[in-house]
């Protein structure tokens, strides 16, 4: 059942050519020759490749409550614990690269997204299953977690000197990263006098023993800019087409005019009319957002025939909104002024 749903929201892990991942190999491994896990060991890796292959996509894996608390809280073996902990150690280095578009990438080279927040909650998961049982793996996770708060501080203080709408994507993501990392430490009730507490924990606030100001800086932009952008994007799990290409992943909100262009480009009549309704609904349901009319703007100029085109395909209700109203409005603002306004919010 879970290989399923791994394949039902990214079919394209499993077709020729897919790129070569570690968890893509496992994931393609069972589907290869379906099996009873070997040990909890086993199974965690399973559920963790499930998790890393969709965390991107429209549906990810309900898996998160497993992989970061449930299954630590079972009568675990030490070679079981020991090898579910490496598994979490060796996903820091897993390319997330082919199964998301919410990234971000340095002048240096670095990358961030929100694949790392997964990371920081199952690496909490792991840290508060060994603190007591094997403290020697707990101080090398939570080492490890060290070493990527401070790699994501140093990426946001590259991306602070650049493109502010780059800046602003980064800020969404980190904030993501940092909430994973305190929510999941949270749900383990971690003492306050903890280590990881004392080190990691709400590291945008000064009383962090790794907190940077840049922290700080993210927190606010993203509060006051992002956050209400960067949502679970529930109105676009329907039209089934999106699934189909790893293209088309949604990137960092509320910039989704590249998007909507790629998807112009590729979309039969009857699935573009699809996606176009569960924009509008997106837009209808979240009216304090403009990513999904700057997705339907990139669409809908770029789509052969324009709006026009689309009629055909499209409810009367969505071709009256489109046509005049807010979202016509919002849609209708040229890119430039659009980016314009939000460079503006950041340097502000």
């Amino acid at each position: 059942m879970l290989l399923s749903q791994v394949e039902a929201t990214a079919p394209f892990l499993f077709q020729d050519g897919a790129p070569a991942t570690a968890y893509g190999g496992v994931l393609r491994a069972w589907r290869a020759a379906p099996r009873e896990p070997r040990d909890l060991a086993d199974y965690y890796l399973l559920l963790l490749s499930a998790h890393w292959a969709t965390a991107g996509t429209f549906v990810p894996t309900d898996v998160d409550n497993a992989i970061r608390h449930r299954l630590w809280n079972l009568e675990l073996k030490g070679e079981e614990r020991a090898a579910m902990s490496e598994s979490v150690l060796a996903a820091l280095s897993w390319d997330y690269g082919p199964v998301t578009a919410r990234v971000v990438r340095a002048p240096s080279g670095q990358r961030m997204s929100t694949h790392e927040g997964t990371w920081f909650s199952v690496a909490v998961g792991a840290y508060a299953a060994n603190r007591a049982a094997d403290p020697a793996m707990a101080e090398r996770v939570l080492e490890a977690a060290a070493g990527e708060l401070a790699r994501e501080a140093r990426v946001l203080e590259e991306l602070a000197r650049g493109d502010a709408l780059e800046f602003l994507r980064a800020c969404a993501l980190a904030a993501h990263n940092l909430g994973d990392l305190d929510r999941v430490a949270d749900q383990w009730e971690l003492p306050k006098d903890d280590a990881l507490r004392r080190r990691i924990y709400d590291a945008s606030k000064p009383g962090c023993a790794e907190h940077r100001p840049i922290f700080a800086r993210m927190a606010r932009l993203n509060t006051a800019h992002m956050a209400p952008e960067n949502h679970r994007h529930y109105p676009l799990r329907a039209p089934r087409c999106l699934r189909r290409r790893r293209e088309f992943l949604i990137p960092v909100g509320p910039f989704y005019d590249d998007w909507g262009r790629a998807l112009a480009g590729a979309l039969a009549p009857e699935e573009a009319g699809e996606v176009v309704g569960a924009l509008i609904d997106g837009a209808r349901r979240l009216p304090e957002t403009v990513g999904y009319a700057r997705a339907l703007s990139g669409l809908l100029e770029a789509y052969p025939g324009g709006m026009r085109a689309l009629e055909g395909v499209l409810t009367a209700r969505d071709a009256r909104l489109l046509r005049a109203g807010p979202l016509k409005t919002a849609a209708s603002l040229p890119r430039e002024r659009f980016e314009a306004q939000w460079r503006k919010k950041a340097l502000s």
